[in-house]
């Protein structure tokens, strides 16, 4: 293995509560009922594509949307797993997960995905403002932000971007 070969591996998650009006990414809403068939694709594509990358070594793991939190432990954790399994993933990768503040879960939840191996957070913040939040139909109150961000330190993980959106109509 040529260890100075870099790889990062970026996984799609399209599931979300709700499409955001400001949102060009492919997602979809209320489509939870595909999940696990989505799951067990990215598994089977993760495997057998493992094999052209043996010769690289990871050091990021994205996982982006959509809204990956919104997947759910379980699900995440066995895409870690086969991920951690299939790649050479340097022990210091840093393993992104994005996260909406209203499907983080509690601190339980980001301990499990913390000791799975996500040791980032990228949390859909937008505003701080409840009234701008509704105005862009996000699904999330401040407080739920405050709340998010206190289960996640509790969590143990202490890499935690908040994604903010500048210039919204009446800014």
């Amino acid at each position: 293995m040529n260890e100075n070969k870099k790889l990062g591996l970026y996984i799609h998650i399209p599931f979300c509560k709700s499409k955001c009006i400001y949102c060009d990414f492919y997602s979809l809403p209320r489509a939870e009922e595909e999940m696990d068939r989505y799951v067990a694709a990215l598994q089977k594509h993760l495997t057998e594509t493992a094999p052209l990358c043996e010769n690289n070594v990871v050091d990021t793991v994205y996982f982006g949307g959509g809204t990956p939190s919104y997947l759910g432990v379980k699900r995440l954790k066995a895409l870690l797993k086969t991920i951690f399994k299939q790649y050479h993933v340097e022990k210091t990768a840093e393993v992104t997960l994005e996260a909406n503040p209203d499907s983080i879960g509690g601190r339980k939840d980001v301990a499990a995905l913390r000791k799975a191996g996500v040791n980032r957070i990228s949390l859909g913040v937008q505003s701080a403002d409840d009234d701008q939040l509704r105005s862009i139909g996000r699904i999330h109150t401040f407080a739920q932000v405050q709340e998010a961000v206190a289960e996640i330190r509790a969590g143990g993980i202490e890499n935690l971007s908040l994604d903010l959106i500048y210039g919204l109509p009446g800014q």
